[in-house]
């Protein structure tokens, strides 16, 4: 019996000893929390679009959605063509280009073992 008693109060003594490290742990990571409060919830039904609206409890909530006004469509398109385009004349002016007439030496042909050389 003594054994039966010693091996249950070590099981609880390990038992205390974890349920006090776990709760010092919780203690010293935050209690789960971050480092902005939670907000309160909601006590009349959501705006319709609030998914898109980042509210991180500081005073200018976030559009979730980028929201990039430096250039407007028109111009994105146009710039978007003329670097398609400068590709385009870049690839048609290097197949104009012939490379076989800018060699500054005559390509050998390599002859085969069974022909004769005169």
């Amino acid at each position: 019996k003594d054994t039966m008693a010693s091996a249950v109060r070590a099981n609880n003594l390990i038992a205390r000893a974890l349920a006090r490290r776990s709760s010092f742990i919780q203690v010293r990571n935050g209690g789960g929390g971050g480092p902005v409060a939670s907000s309160k919830p909601p006590a009349e039904p959501l705006p319709e679009g609030d998914e898109l609206v980042w509210d991180d409890g500081t005073v200018n909530p976030e559009p979730c959605l980028d929201q990039f006004t430096l250039v407007s469509k028109n111009q994105a398109l146009g710039m978007l063509l003329a670097g398609l385009g400068g590709y385009a004349a870049l690839g048609y002016a290097l197949t104009l280009r012939d490379k076989a007439s800018q060699q500054p030496y005559i390509m050998r042909k390599v002859l085969d073992e069974g022909s004769e050389t005169s």
